[in-house]
């Protein structure tokens, strides 16, 4: 063998190393692993039932890309319900000042894809809500909406006539019915989508509601009528709306056993 030739394939084997890895990063499924906050943040609002939670994301083998992500809750008597997360906030930084105030640098992201990188723990606080309520609610509201309209256009006192209207009264039940938190114990699990195969740790977690907490948030549920109405108030002049308060609930999660 000429000189040359020796040379040349040492070059060559001087690639396998890089080759190798660049075949294991195209190849290789992300391992993806969720560790959520000490405690979460539950309610229920005009928007349905709500859960936000704090989660830190990392990957293992390579850059996992994330375009769905869900939590599904079941409660201990079988009752499950499904959330779709709704929005995220990263938050770079926080700063109190010597008299106590916060100032926080953050970002809100639309829920359309996040990448979760192997080099660096990514941090988001996430929003949830519930698709079922929407796909309840989605109908009711355009039959408000349209009612409304209607009144506006033919007659003078149609704030009144759109709070006393059986579209107003058919949409404030609906928000009564969609109420379903119970005390109790739920389960919670996280489930992802990706465009790519991705593996998700399948690690459960849990949180108890006890029945104070359900008292305090079924309060909401005359807030959420008294939003409604302010909404429909609004088109009057000189319409000082009532102030809105919601309850939440922040429950401890565990992890399970």
């Amino acid at each position: 063998m000429r000189p040359e030739e020796i040379a040349a394939y040492i070059g060559a084997a001087a690639w396998l190393p890089q080759i190798g890895t660049w075949l294991y990063r195209y190849f290789a499924t992300p391992h993806v692993t969720i560790i959520p906050a000490r405690s979460a943040e539950l309610g229920f609002t005009a928007l349905g039932p709500i859960l936000n939670i704090r989660l830190a994301f990392s990957s293992d083998r390579r850059d996992a890309i994330v375009n769905e992500f869900r939590i599904r809750l079941t409660h201990e008597d079988g009752d499950q319900h499904e959330f779709r997360w709704v929005g995220m906030k990263e938050i770079f930084s926080e700063i109190t000042d010597e008299e106590g105030n916060r100032q926080v640098v953050s970002k809100d992201q639309t829920p359309i894809a996040f990448k979760i990188g192997t080099d660096i723990l990514l941090e988001k606080f996430v929003r949830f809500q519930e698709p079922k309520f929407d796909q309840t609610t989605n109908k009711l509201f355009t039959e408000l909406l349209t009612h409304f309209r209607f009144l506006k256009e033919n007659d003078p006192d149609f704030v009144n006539k759109t709070l006393q209207s059986k579209q107003f009264k058919d949409f404030v039940k609906a928000h009564m019915e969609a109420f379903w938190w119970k005390h109790g114990k739920y389960t919670l699990t996280f489930h992802m989508e990706s465009p790519r195969k991705l593996i998700l740790e399948d690690k459960k977690f849990y949180f108890t509601l006890d029945q104070i907490d359900i008292e305090e948030l079924r309060h909401n549920l005359t807030t959420v009528e008294q939003d409604i109405s302010n909404k429909v108030n609004s088109n009057l002049l000189n319409h000082s709306p009532k102030k809105i308060i919601w309850n939440w609930r922040h429950p401890s999660i565990i992890p399970e056993e």
